[in-house]
């Protein structure tokens, strides 16, 4: 079998090992000896490695060299992520977020030095993203994970160069087929539909359950604002509910916090009539019978209106089993399955919109600013009455 024949090294200061070929070159040390060696990247030619080392070269001349340090992705990404959390600015929530993101990148770059990641590099992988099924909004919220990451090894002297200049999100065509199927209008109930979806539950359901997607559907709450509700933020004389914060869950049902609400405007008053205070009641009142019978387990440090009422008595609800049983409650109405308990938000956007209260009005209630999906549900009901509008005026002006 013939000897592979190794690449004459034909250029000065590039030396071979095991089929590639670096570039060594001497940088200013501060210590006992005036100058250390360092040696370039490897590279599969001895030419590649040879202009590395002549720009590195260029940039010691022209006194613009930085040295980049050695600092695997992986290790730079737990550093970062520490650094993103200590102000304290975001919440737990998004902290996990940008965790989550960065482990996809894991894959692709964890055991390479961050500085020895290219343009080329960070494009294969988002591309790559795309080619294993990754949703577009999944792509663009790992591209801004990394845009921060990056930027900030930068600002430190990691790293010279950021990888992510430059980079292209995957394209989307959208098909005919994606097209004719394609709906702008997120999930929600009809009147008659939550009537039945509310009377089955009342029926056939637990008394908590009825409460709560009663509350979902007549105040427009969010789910972890619902669950963080304690009894003080009731206010009985004056009629409201006080928004003040969420629940976030980490992994154990014990293991939750109480976050400040979603955004500025979350933080908000919600109206409410007698008739969804008589609901409170009755939940308040069912949770203090369910308290007695479970007194000598029941966690009584936090005062929630809504609780876990299986394993974990008096804790924060489990998100993830309300789901589950509002699948089972929407089979029994023989409603659609695709439907959520976020889905009762929208509904309570519908019916604000067709009783004829102004949008500006839903979203304050809603604790939206500048909420599209409340604009594209608005604008849907709405257009149904203005058709009505200009009918009853033909109808009116047929006898002229």
């Amino acid at each position: 079998m013939a000897r592979k024949t190794k690449e004459p090294v034909k250029y000065p200061g590039v030396r071979e090992k095991d089929g590639r070929f670096t570039y060594r070159y001497s940088i200013p040390s501060t210590g006992k000896s005036r100058r250390k060696q360092k040696e370039t990247s490897s590279f599969p030619t001895a030419k590649q490695a040879y202009e590395a080392g002549i720009r590195i070269k260029a940039e010691l001349l022209n006194g613009v060299y930085f040295e980049e340090k050695d600092i695997l992705f992986d290790a730079f990404a737990d550093e970062w992520l520490l650094m993103y959390a200590a102000p304290g600015k975001v919440k737990n929530s998004t902290v996990d977020i940008r965790r989550w993101e960065l482990k996809k990148c894991s894959p692709y770059f964890g055991t390479k030095k961050i500085g020895d990641i290219t343009k080329l590099d960070y494009q294969k992988m988002l591309d790559d993203q795309k080619k294993k099924g990754a949703a577009k909004n999944s792509i663009s919220l790992l591209n801004t994970t990394c845009k921060m990451l990056f930027k900030k090894a930068v600002d430190l002297g990691v790293i010279k160069n950021d990888p992510t200049i430059g980079s292209e999100l995957p394209a989307y065509t959208e098909t005919v087929e994606d097209l004719e199927n394609k709906t702008d209008l997120p999930h929600y109930l009809e009147r008659d539909e939550l009537s039945k979806l509310l009377t089955v539950i009342k029926i056939q359901g637990e008394t908590q359950d009825y409460n709560l997607f009663f509350l979902l559907a007549y105040t427009g709450m969010r789910i972890g604002e619902l669950a963080a509700l304690k009894a003080k933020d009731i206010n009985k004389t004056e009629g409201y509910i006080s928004i003040t914060k969420t629940i976030y869950m980490k992994g154990k049902a014990t293991e939750f916090s109480l976050n400040t609400p979603k955004t500025k405007s979350s933080r908000r008053e919600i109206d409410i009539t007698p008739n969804v205070l008589s609901v409170l009641e009755n939940q308040i009142a069912w949770r203090n019978e369910f308290k007695m019978s479970r007194r000598n387990e029941y966690y009584d440090k936090d005062d929630f209106v809504f609780v876990n009422n299986k394993n974990l008595p008096g804790y924060p609800l489990n998100i993830i089993s309300l789901d589950r049983r509002f699948k089972e409650y929407l089979e029994l109405a023989k409603l659609p399955s695709n439907l959520t308990p976020h889905s009762l938000r929208h509904t309570h956007v519908s019916l604000l919109a067709e009783i004829g209260i102004d949008i500006e009005t839903i979203q304050e209630r809603l604790g939206h600013s500048n909420a599209a999906v409340t604009r594209r549900i608005y604008l849907h009901v709405t257009k149904k009455r203005k058709k009505e509008a200009s009918e009853k005026f033909d109808m009116l002006m047929k006898g002229i």
